[in-house]
């Protein structure tokens, strides 16, 4: 075989289409899969932009790597999506490379198939529309999972990057200029989040970059050099800082809380609040003081039981009957939502949970006997062998609690081992204590969870609820969720119910269940509360909605 065709089968074994482009991303060369990729072919590409072939929001990633590539430098393959004649899009990957003394760059594009491919693109719910960049979620997951790979040499630090005069920029520009501006500065996060793009957008002003080390005077020039190259104003404002994830005496999983912990403190108190922990050290250290402390008061609350239950009652909208009461923590008088995420973040989410458990059986060993309480778990408990062990002796010790318990399923962390999630749920249905999936429709996970468990119960979102009868496009979801419901034979409980309108609503709908302020704001003991529902008088701006369900 000659040299020319074992170079050309060597390539094509890696990819499905070559090129040779130029600085500007003018194509001099082309050959392969030009008409699958793109609609067009080789003859169509020559002297032809590259960039025309692209989504705007990867012109910006793919012409930064051209103008910055030296000799006999490689990029190593980046996610772009290509533009198909037919006016579709195509995710690819795409590396290149430039040869000594070259004044063109060799391109590879390679189609991302329906195998599982090494880069997999990110979900449309996942993505930051203005910048291309992770949604915080989808950042935290990614730079998490990167975290197993540390040890290896991968991206071993955490750049967080604070544009403070990003919002005051942004007022004083046009429509085009802004979503340029956006675009520009997502390709500059991408380029330094590697091969798998680990760049997240965690508030408007406020970014993370997972990188091989510490690049934070690179991002800084960089987005410095952007605001001139795009003629802004005035510059913009980058305050950067590089912590090194990679801590050799610690653990995966401490790995990851500290990389959770300093998320949330960039989260809420901005840069300033990470200028002290730019090394490991520093941040384990700081990650110590604050958390010793903060759990040093958690277990005491537990402890000292300092923990206090408040009860939400669920009415059954037809009879206005009470059909069960949410137990609901308060810890020293508060709501505890920070307080679980630290739990969470500390791992003792467990204890704080078998807590709240204790207390509920004994309430209801107390409580009237047509009383019926729900305790929230958390993904963590649930995937907890030891957890669900010692939950389920309890449960064994009460046997007539079966039937007046019932457990909510939160969304608070993820169920990754889904068979292993049924059968732990199913057990507790087995044994009498009903399931219900707490926030359905709040995230794409619930529907994963409906798909793969079964529930008795499933809690439709609040904030489709809430704006139900001012939005004709909010009802619409809610019936579409109730509809659902009724094809899996589980009962529908509404959330934040809050006016008579809304109750009106959700029964006509054929929601059986509700809870909010309309019934209660919660109370210190389960007591029965029954409401007459027959008699609400429905508000003259109110028209039903009718729905044919036969079908």
């Amino acid at each position: 075989m000659k040299r020319t065709k074992r170079y050309l089968g060597f390539a094509f074994a890696n990819a499905d289409l070559l090129l040779e482009v130029d600085a500007q991303g003018i194509i001099h060369f082309a050959t392969g899969a030009c008409l699958a990729l793109m609609g067009v072919t080789d003859a169509d590409l020559l002297e032809q932009p590259l960039f025309g072939h692209l989504v705007p929001a990867d012109q910006a990633l793919v012409r930064r790597i051209l103008v910055t590539l030296g000799e006999n430098d490689r990029a190593p393959p980046r996610l772009i999506r290509l533009r198909h004649r037919d006016g579709g899009t195509l995710p690819c990957t795409m590396a290149a490379y430039r040869m000594q003394d070259s004044p063109l760059l060799n391109i590879t594009l390679s189609q991302i198939g329906s195998h599982e491919p090494p880069l997999a693109p990110p979900a449309a719910g996942d993505v930051d529309p203005q910048t291309q960049l992770l949604a915080p979620s989808a950042f935290t997951k990614a730079a998490m999972s990167t975290l197993a790979s540390v040890d290896g040499g991968a991206l071993a630090s955490l750049t967080l990057v604070q544009m403070n005069n990003l919002r005051e920029i942004r007022a004083h520009l046009t429509q085009d200029q802004d979503r340029q501006l956006m675009v520009e500065i997502g390709a500059v996060l991408r380029q330094y989040g590697g091969p798998e793009a680990v760049a997240g957008r965690l508030a408007e002003d406020r970014f993370g970059v997972m990188t091989p080390t510490d690049l934070a005077d690179l991002i800084t020039r960089d987005i410095a050099q952007l605001a001139q190259d795009l003629g802004l104003d005035q510059p913009l404002e980058v305050d950067a800082h590089t912590m090194d994830a990679r801590e050799r005496a610690l653990s995966q999983a401490d790995r990851g809380r500290l990389m959770l912990y300093a998320l949330r403190r960039f989260a809420e108190d901005g840069i300033k609040g990470m200028e002290a922990l730019t090394s490991s050290s520093s941040l384990v250290a700081e990650f110590a003081r604050d958390a010793m402390g903060r759990l040093a008061r958690l277990r005491g609350t537990l402890r000292d039981s300092r923990l206090a239950l408040s009860f939400e009652p669920i009415h059954d909208l037809d009879s206005g009957r009470v059909h069960h009461f949410e137990v609901l923590c308060r810890i020293n008088g508060e709501r505890p939502g920070p307080c679980i995420t630290f739990a969470e973040e500390v791992g003792i989410i467990n204890d704080l949970d078998m807590a709240v458990c204790t207390m509920a059986m004994r309430e209801l060993e107390t409580a009237e006997p047509d009383i019926s309480l729900a305790v929230n778990l958390s993904a963590a408990s649930v995937a907890s062998d030891l957890f669900m062990q010692a939950l389920l002796a309890q449960l064994s010790m009460r046997p007539k609690l079966a039937g007046r318990l019932l457990f909510e399923i939160t969304e608070t962390g993820r169920l990754d081992d889904l068979p292993r999630a049924r059968a732990v749920l199913n057990g507790l249905r087995q044994r009498g204590f009903p399931v219900c999936l707490d926030d359905f429709g709040a995230g794409m996970a619930s529907f994963t969870y409906v798909r793969a468990l079964e529930f008795d119960y499933l809690k439709l979102d609040g904030s489709f609820v809430s704006r139900m009868c001012e939005s004709q496009r909010e009802e619409s979801i809610v019936v579409s969720m109730l509809a659902l419901c009724r094809g899996l034979k589980v009962a529908a409980i509404a959330e934040h119910v809050e006016t008579a309108e809304q109750v009106l609503r959700l029964r006509t709908l054929g929601c059986a269940m509700g809870q909010g302020w309309f019934f209660s704001k919660g109370m210190s003991r389960p007591k029965r509360r029954d409401m007459d529902l027959t008699s609400l008088s429905r508000p003259s701006r109110w028209t039903p909605t009718v729905h044919d369900y036969t079908r």
